[in-house]
């Protein structure tokens, strides 16, 4: 057991003393005597938190695996020491997952239903060394692509394995996108390249893997990990949207800022009646801003 613990899903940078006193509001006074923030791009804030007994940071993490919310957003914790002595005694390792698999982008709608926007075929997964991000390799329209899935973009990780199937699932539910390179380099694409902006759109992922394909030991503790036997389809979705025009990313760096919101804001305007939501199929929001959704995600939970 430890006294540190990282937390996960606040939904915008908060500051320390706000995280402070939240978990203090829990576990009482005095019980944290250190408060780390951080935030990458295009994921939301996360907290590297030491308490001063181990039994306040056992209660913050029997809360977070029921239900530990602050303000509208849901946090996930995890042993902040443990994954650090993880690394060391692994030497690092990565993680290969599959060299032909089929990746799809989409959302659940319903505990046996994923509806698929975009798939992509012979995709490489790698879990990566420090154990903090996927990557997904892909050659799509003659251009090699690297989508990088870090930690604090996750929610939860599911694996179904359906009876009688050739394959199971791995549902990764999402919190933020993933981020997209051109051949491996280091420049960010700031647009969706996937066709109807698929990868933006997309709450969930779904991997296709063999039904004997080894499921690492280090995904299940370290992530927000569960399985279902439970039948599983993926199923195709048409009224999602018919606009194919790419919208930007919501991470990735830019010289001039103002000018990609200005940009970003423009395109959100014209193409919002075109957006139908594939979870109650209303028009003028996405999947993520759907209140039907939210209900049905802490039913789930």
């Amino acid at each position: 057991m430890a006294k540190k613990i990282s937390l996960y899903g606040f939904a915008s940078h908060v500051s320390a003393r706000a995280v402070k006193e939240f978990l203090e509001g829990h576990t009482g006074e005095g019980t944290v005597s250190d408060v780390e923030v951080g935030q990458n791009k295009g994921s939301r804030a996360h907290a590297i938190v030491e308490f001063t007994t181990v039994e306040a940071s056992e209660l913050i993490k029997c809360l977070a695996r029921v239900r530990l919310c602050y303000g509208n957003s849901y946090l996930k914790a995890s042993d902040a020491q443990r994954r650090t002595l993880h690394y060391a005694k692994r030497g690092i390792p990565h993680y290969q997952l599959g060299d032909d698999l089929k990746l799809n982008f989409g959302c659940h709608i319903s505990k046996d239903k994923f509806s698929v926007l975009w798939s992509q075929e012979n995709v490489s997964v790698k879990l990566c060394s420090d154990m903090r991000k996927f990557e997904f390799f892909l050659l799509y329209e003659s251009v090699d692509y690297k989508l990088e899935l870090s930690y604090e973009s996750i929610w939860q990780i599911e694996l179904h394995r359906p009876r009688d199937h050739h394959a199971k699932y791995l549902v990764i539910q999402l919190y933020g996108v993933p981020m997209i390179y051109e051949n491996e380099i280091h420049r960010v694409r700031e647009v969706d390249f996937a066709p109807s902006s698929s990868i933006e759109q997309s709450s969930d992922i779904c991997l296709e893997l063999p039904s004997r394909a080894h499921i690492p030991k280090a995904l299940k503790d370290f992530f927000y990990y569960k399985e279902s036997p439970v039948q599983f389809t993926l199923v195709p979705d048409s009224v999602f949207s018919c606009n194919s025009d790419l919208v930007p990313m919501t991470h990735g760096k830019t010289k001039d800022k103002k000018r990609k919101r200005k940009r970003k804001a423009s395109i959100n305007k014209v193409n919002k009646d075109a957006v139908n939501c594939f979870f109650c199929k209303n028009k003028g929001h996405m999947k993520k801003a759907c209140p039907k959704y939210k209900t049905w995600v802490v039913k789930e939970r």
